[in-house]
């Protein structure tokens, strides 16, 4: 591995991209990540994998998961635009259409090893981060089912064993207040501890039609602690987290026209304006406490290394949400959840000879959830409202393997193999409520008798998931790969309805892909450039259909849509002009569509369900063209160090949903970062100024049509800004 030079700072930058001295020139850094469950080179690892390092995250103000996105290629970051604390994550077209947990995940966060199991606890508060590895393409054989899209790989950083620490401030534009710290100390000469705090808050950045106030804040506080055993050949870490969050309701706005029952004339339209009403009754409320265990251990025997971790994580989440998005009280909810999970995964790697290794182990995962929520919907009619209770338990058990055997010095062969056996319950429950009084609907209303609607159901699957591949290392500092790899998303049941028919069972989803990919660290590792070029198929692929019927009542159905493609290449390039000079660059292209897609949809004129067909339609989130770049320069000024960093992202125009209607199409996305920082030579603490959306671009980052009922989206953040300090001791 080449030795890191300690003068030189350059945080921002890709893992990969920090500066190494050999003697005038620069040179680029090895990498070590995990994307195949051991350590590993990034440039010797034959998948598509990007790392940020965790200083990259922090340097950027980043404080969520996405902000991260637009940065990396064929990645798309966004939360739904009716949940603001639900991810969807797309990578390379792959992805999913609904916050409720019954819909499952295509990209997988794993934290430490441990899968985050739903989207609504997958937006990530981001501090003391080691590195975040993005693995594109699917990682079925290591990390399981549903990361057919791929999985997001985040590393927290580890107790030291030494005294010190770090602190960081950060004050910016809508009242932005960042406290950042960790702390590392001995204990004995075995064990270490370490605490680690995150707060931010911010008053929002949207105002209500009603009186002017902010819209949107946030109030969010983590804890971490660890503690960390190590003698001889065995070690254990034992980390507890513990996030509270008291933010405002979510900040989709209502972007109904005259078609749209919804319509309020003045505060609805489709541009986007970050302004938007909330009801004055409302509560502006959305709390979130979540909880996690995560005990790791590692071993060596003659049998091999070995890895356990065993994690217990729950979330409890309070959201009160104006759905209208006016100062009228149309279609509000009150949605409650209250989730936990259970895994366990031991895993050997060993070798067998000179040229043979393996990686082998056992998962078990286990979850269970409830969603009580409450609608009113007086937009419909007034008085009327609607509860629905959702109820699922799952678990699953898989054995898997993955080997790796050296046909040559140069040649690797590699094969993986993952069987899973998987068991749902599912209880659904809907019905209608009107208000005594004859005024307007509230959420604890008596249920009109008749109505209720309930559904229930269990399955089970088993399902097989494989990989074959090919690598050549050229040089120390150059290869190619090629692979196949087949994967599944989970089968379920769909946890919103109207009708008992809709909760399924739905089938799993299976997808195909081809991979070829070119690594090389080139002119004595000054430029770096990987490039990957795949293909996907997909058999019985799901798509979640919201409907909302002209009376306001709102259904869900997953259907399998039958078949899809998609095609693209992605190119990254870091190059060293100068030890003081670097500039990045990444770009993407990527096609997709539905070749086979006959369902049923709403017809907004005659509110009925009719069978039309979106064969030919590109998938949701995948802009043809996507990329970025960033220059970066640093300079001895002041008895110190000074660091400029520009940065600017693209996301060509891409459509939100399946059912492509023009307001459902986001235009081009282009966005300027930058930063400017300076460090004294002591090198103990730091200051900078930094600006995010510099261009002020006003810009919308999701859209769900929904005629002839309502209509919504989210916008991304205005020009943000401010200065932040860092002290290490």
């Amino acid at each position: 591995m080449k030795t890191l030079n300690p003068k030189v700072r350059l945080p921002w930058l890709i893992a990969g991209s920090v500066l190494a001295s050999n003697g005038a020139f620069a040179q680029l850094e090895e990498v070590v990540v995990t994307a195949q469950k051991r350590q590993e080179s990034m440039q010797e690892v034959p998948i598509a994998v990007t790392a940020i390092t965790g200083d990259a995250i922090a340097a950027q103000n980043i404080t969520n998961i996405e902000g991260l996105n637009n940065s990396l290629p064929n990645v798309q970051m966004n939360h739904f635009s009716n949940s603001p604390d639900s991810a969807v994550f797309t990578i390379r077209g792959i992805g999913v259409n609904d916050a409720d947990p019954y819909v499952g995940t295509t990209v997988s966060v794993v934290v430490d090893g441990v899968v985050v199991g739903v989207n609504t606890a997958a937006l990530l508060s981001l501090f003391d981060i080691e590195r975040i590895e993005i693995l594109r393409g699917p990682q079925g054989t290591l990390f399981g089912a549903n990361t057919t899209g791929g999985v997001v790989n985040v590393v927290t950083k580890q107790p030291t064993g030494e005294f010190g620490g770090e602190l960081q401030a950060t004050v910016g534009n809508y009242d932005r207040l960042d406290l950042n710290g960790a702390v590392n100390f001995p204990i004995t000469d075995s064990l270490a501890g370490k605490v680690s705090v995150l707060h931010t808050e911010n008053e929002g950045y949207f105002k209500n039609y009603r009186n002017g106030n902010n819209l949107g804040s946030v109030d969010l506080t983590s804890f971490r602690g660890y503690l960390k055993y190590d003698a001889d050949n065995y070690d254990a870490t034992l980390i507890g987290e513990y996030t509270l969050q008291r933010n405002g309701s979510q900040t989709n706005r209502n972007s109904a026209d005259e078609s749209i029952v919804l319509y309020v004339p003045g505060q609805t339209s489709l541009e986007p304006i970050y302004r938007r009403g909330q009801s004055a009754g409302l509560p502006d409320q959305n709390d979130k406490d979540s909880y996690s265990l995560t005990l790791t251990q590692n071993w060596s025997a003659d049998s091999g290394d070995w890895v356990s971790i065993t994690n217990y994580r729950e979330y409890d989440h309070d959201l009160y949400s104006d759905d209208d998005a006016t100062t009228l009280q149309l279609l509000q909810t009150h949605r409650q959840i209250d989730h936990q999970q259970f895994s366990q995964e031991i895993r050997d790697s060993f070798e067998i000879g000179d040229r043979f290794r393996m990686t082998a182990g056992a998962f078990y995962f286990q979850q269970e959830y409830q969603l009580d929520q409450e609608g009113v919907l007086d937009g419909f009619a007034p008085g009327l409202g609607q509860p629905q209770q959702q109820k699922q338990e799952n678990w699953s058990a898989s054995l898997f393997a993955q080997g790796y055997y050296d046909l040559t010095d140069s040649l690797t062969l590699q094969a993986g193999l993952r069987y899973s056996h998987e068991e749902t319950e599912a209880f659904s429950l809907t019905s209608l409520t009107f208000s005594p009084d004859g005024g307007p609907a509230s959420f604890k209303d008596p249920v009109i008798p008749g109505s209720v609607v309930t559904a229930d159901g269990d399955e089970s699957w088993d399902e097989v998931g494989y990989k074959v591949g090919v690598d050549y290392q050229f040089a120390d500092s150059m290869m190619v790969y090629g692979y196949y790899a087949h994967g599944f998303k989970s089968g379920g049941f769909t946890g919103r309805i109207v009708v008992a028919a809709d909760i399924g069972p739905f089938d799993p989803e299976y997808l195909d892909t081809i991979e070829v990919g070119y690594k090389a660290d080139l002119f004595d590792d000054r430029v770096r450039t990987n490039l990957a070029v795949f293909y996907n198929e997909y058999e019985d692929m799901q798509v979640t259909q919201n409907i909302t019927y002209p009376s306001g009542a709102n259904s869900a159905s997953v259907q399998n849509a039958g078949k899809a493609h998609s095609s693209g290449a992605e190119l990254e390039v870091t190059a060293y002009a100068t030890p003081d000079l670097v500039f990045n660059l990444a770009a993407a292209y990527l096609s997709s569509q539905y070749d086979e897609y006959d369902t049923e949809a709403l017809d907004p004129v005659t509110g009925q369900l009719e069978t039309v067909s979106f064969k030919g339609n590109p998938l949701m989130n995948a802009p043809r063209w996507s990329g970025n770049a960033s220059v970066n320069y640093t300079l001895g000024l002041f008895g110190g160090e000074t660091n400029f960093f520009a940065q600017v992202t693209h996301s060509a125009p891409k459509v939100s949903n399946y059912t492509n209607f023009p307001e459902e199409r986001i235009g081009d996305i282009t966005l300027v970062n930058a930063k400017i920082s300076w460090r004294p030579e002591s090198d103990r603490w730091g200051v900078g100024v930094y600006g995010r959306n510099l261009t002020d671009k006003e810009y919308i980052a999701q859209s769900l049509w929904g005629p002839p009922a309502f209509a919504s989206v989210s916008l991304g953040a205005p020009r943000e800004y401010g200065v932040d300090l860092t002290y290490n001791f």
